[in-house]
């Protein structure tokens, strides 16, 4: 092997290593933001079940209900995330009496 072909070779082999330590570092954090929305989620399913029952909700949730037919409410339940974002969950459920 010449030493044009080892430098080819070894320029070769770094840039396979940067993509694969980019694609691992992407999958990363999409990993996190993952972990993130599932415990949003959980957290209002939580909390509409919390309302839906008549109780009160957290500080943590904004939770909206307003009537919408036939003895049918509107509830939705906004859940705050790192950096700005939110969950809104959205179900229709039985007026309260």
């Amino acid at each position: 092997m010449t030493l044009l072909e080892s430098i080819i070779a070894s320029l070769l082999l770094a840039v396979t290593a940067v993509v694969c330590l980019d694609a691992t570092r992407g999958a990363a954090a999409l990993q996190r933001k993952s972990a993130a929305w599932t415990l949003a989620v959980a957290h209002a399913e939580a909390e509409l079940a919390t309302v839906s029952s008549g109780d009160m909700a957290s500080r943590t949730a904004r939770v909206a209900r307003r009537p919408w037919r036939d003895g049918l409410d509107i509830l939705e339940v906004d859940v705050p995330m790192a950096g700005g974002t939110s969950f809104r969950l959205t179900r229709l459920v039985e007026r309260a009496p």
